[in-house]
């Protein structure tokens, strides 16, 4: 019988422990990565769950109150919907920062007259509308683009 010998020096054998250490290294820096892309799909997540949360208290107002919104209650999305822009596609930012808008000078418009008239109520109509064409819109949109997350 043929016995096959391997005749290995000192150098070789530091050359294939260190092939397998890369090749370890390698597995683990793919297993990091992975984990980091998680990390920042949670973090963005939250982001986003935290204007929804925004959004729907002020949709929730807007429903309560209607053409009697208060500007206290509707500035505080300011900062929620101009922080859509860095979470959300451009055409969702775009449709959260005019829904702020249209509830911003719903509340101006009733904060200006004191009370409510005739004319107030037809300046704040087209508001209104928009602000009711837009809520279930972005509602959905957002909603999807969370629940598509925690997937």
């Amino acid at each position: 019988m043929n016995e096959c010998q391997i005749n290995m020096e000192l150098s070789d054998i530091i050359a294939i422990v260190a092939v397998l250490v890369a090749g370890l290294s390698a597995l683990y820096a793919r297993w990091a990565w992975a984990e980091a892309k998680r990390a920042n799909e949670i973090s963005l997540s939250g982001h986003k769950k935290e204007i929804y949360d925004a959004f729907f208290e002020l949709k929730m107002h807007m429903q309560e109150k209607a053409e009697f919104a208060e500007l206290s209650e509707v500035s505080k999305f300011y900062y929620p919907s101009r922080n859509a822009q860095l979470y959300f596609s451009k055409s969702l930012a775009e449709k959260i920062s005019k829904y702020y808008e249209a509830c911003f000078w719903v509340a101006d418009i009733h904060r200006s007259k004191g009370g409510h008239d005739g004319e107030s109520m037809e300046k704040c109509k087209p508001y209104l509308d928009t602000e009711q064409e837009l809520a279930p819109e972005i509602d959905k949109a957002i909603s999807e683009l969370i629940r598509s997350s925690n997937a």
